[in-house]
């Protein structure tokens, strides 16, 4: 979308930005890290010279792997590759019973974990379910834990807050084996963005130096609501978020060099009409590819997002935006594109979205692999031996390919007569088939004993401390 010098133009107007107008910056370790680093400070608000921001690019890393819970290398990021996950903490979910939108409960999390790990086009894990039945203050806690015991892929986490980030980087160190086991090879990348604009809160920079000083990578990456908390032009967010995500770079890197960190971010550009956010305007594709661009274009790992809807229900809304942002989002340079599966703008989760999206993400990847032109598929050999008003439906050609051949398993394809006498189910009522069906055959491995035990022991000190 952006040429070379398009992108060079945004990031030195980011390097103006941090120069001219500066970061707030509410966090103590990170405000004298900086001071250290020669930055100019005045009280909070931190301007960043130009080569400091260079000096943290040359320092972070260009690939970062994340493995799955196993220790098996899963997400190669900074590579050519995307891949696909749910997004996190909404606040409702559609039940699966009763199709009615009802409050999120830990067993939500614990579905959409197992329902994740068994769909073959989600590479990564998201919690979709901010549970309400647990207590408030320790809701990522039993996140955390029900999202490692029920499933087996990397996820990206997140929690409201710092105050329970400590305890999760030791829960996490239980489940891999050991800190150091955990540095080597990191099971999931904590979530953490800045406040737009320009603010480093003190909770959002706390767990990205924590992440650095435990060797996982981090986002640090804007969610921003264009026209309210950023410029309302695609381009001035675009300048600003990335503004935003350089500060936390140069941090990360001040706090040890080498830390991985990702950066990209993603807006919902505020609806005048509503007040609220809109995830489905084309100017949230425009901004999220934009970033994902210039981001690449510093050698940086792009964290981004695709297959949500603005939509209350699964209907013709939903297919056609998440369709759209998939599509465009497999096209983009982003490494780790989430939100698949998010209702009415990241409010609502639903099992059936989920399993939809995968279904998208599955189709839009057989499309970028293309045509072959090998001798096999430019099929010579079989149009001799068929030969001029012949038939290919017997030929061995015909049966080797259609055994390998990529078939969506959720879009009809039978008569309408057929179709009626299979029960004339519509793509949600064979999404919520599917998910059910996976949800009681799941795919997930058990998490050894002890590693829950040691999980559970820390949740429990934590509810004593807490009364």
């Amino acid at each position: 979308m952006l040429s070379e010098q398009e992108k060079k133009k945004i990031y030195n107007k980011a390097l103006y930005v941090l120069e001219k107008v500066g970061v707030e910056i509410r966090h103590g370790e990170a405000v004298e890290l900086l001071r250290e680093a020669g930055a100019e400070v005045e009280g909070e608000r931190v301007y960043l010279k130009p080569y400091q921001v260079e000096e943290a690019l040359t320092s972070a890393p260009k690939y970062v792997p994340v493995f799955d819970r196993d220790g098996e290398l899963a997400l190669e990021l900074g590579s050519e590759n995307n891949y696909f996950g749910p997004g996190s903490d909404n606040p409702t979910t559609v039940d699966l019973e009763t199709g009615e939108r009802r409050q999120s409960k830990l067993s939500d999390v614990k579905n959409f974990s197992l329902l994740v790990d068994s769909l073959p086009n989600l590479d990564f894990l998201m919690s979709m379910a901010l549970p309400q039945d647990v207590p408030t203050r320790l809701a990522d806690l039993y996140q955390f834990r029900a999202m490692t015991v029920h499933n087996s892929k990397p996820f990206v986490f997140t929690s409201a807050d710092n105050r329970n980030t400590v305890e999760l980087f030791k829960m996490a160190s239980a489940v891999a084996g050991g800190r150091e086991a955990l540095e080597e090879k990191p099971f999931f990348v904590q979530y953490t963005e800045p406040t737009s604009p320009l603010v480093g809160s003190e909770d959002a920079l706390g767990r990205l130096l924590l992440s650095a000083e435990y060797g996982v990578p981090a986002t640090y990456t804007s969610g921003t609501l264009p026209g309210a908390s950023s410029p309302a032009t695609p381009a001035g967010t675009v300048v600003m978020s990335l503004a935003e995500e350089l500060s936390g770079v140069v941090i990360s890197q001040l706090k040890r060099p080498g830390a991985p960190v990702i950066i990209g971010g993603a807006a919902s550009p505020m609806d005048m009409k509503t007040a609220g956010a809109s995830y489905g305007l084309p100017a949230a594709l425009l901004i999220d590819k934009a970033l994902s661009e210039v981001s690449k274009y510093l050698d940086m790992p792009v964290f981004s997002e695709a297959g949500f809807s603005d939509s209350k229900l699964i209907d013709g809304q939903q297919a056609l935006e998440a369709s759209i942002s998939i599509t465009e989002m497999a096209r983009s340079e982003a490494d780790l594109i989430h939100d698949v599966g998010y209702l009415e703008s990241g409010q609502t989760g639903s099992l059936e979205s989920v399993v939809i999206g995968n279904e998208i993400v599955g189709y839009v990847r057989r499309l970028q692999e293309g045509i072959k032109l090998d001798e096999d598929h430019l099929a010579i050999d079989a149009l001799k031996r068929v030969g001029p008003g012949g038939g290919f439906l017997t030929d061995q050609s015909t049966l080797d390919t259609f055994k390998k051949l990529y078939e969506p398993e959720l879009l009809d394809r039978n008569s309408y007569d057929s179709w009626k006498e299979k029960g004339g189910k519509d793509l949600r009522e064979r999404a919520r088939e599917k998910a059910k069906k996976l949800l009681d055959d799941p795919n997930s491995e058990p998490l050894a004993e002890d590693r829950v035990g040691i999980m559970d022991e820390i949740i429990e000190e934590k509810e004593e401390k807490l009364g």
